[in-house]
């Protein structure tokens, strides 16, 4: 976990503790009520394997194939000889 869920997990566990209300973890987590309590419903569901990102170790829906990843650094390569960094 990194440390935003982490924290994310500590403001939740308040929540439900009834230490501090829904409004308050909100600002806390920089978030509407309504996420607080999106977040809150799945933690109660799911543990606190709920709040990690679903996306973590996937690779980017932008990113290209790394077909044209190569294409272009051949191309780059082959006509551009003075092409890279300039230190």
């Amino acid at each position: 976990m990194s440390r935003a869920e982490i924290d994310r997990l500590h403001v939740l566990r308040d929540v439900i503790g009834e230490r501090i209300s829904a409004r308050e973890a909100a600002q806390l987590m920089r978030l509407t009520p309504r996420q607080v309590f999106r977040l809150l419903k799945v933690y109660r569901a799911d543990g606190p394997s709920a709040l990690l990102s679903k996306r973590r170790g996937k690779p980017s829906n932008r990113s290209y194939p790394s077909v044209v990843r190569t294409e272009a650094l051949e191309l780059i390569k082959a006509n551009y000889a003075d092409f890279g960094p300039t230190c």
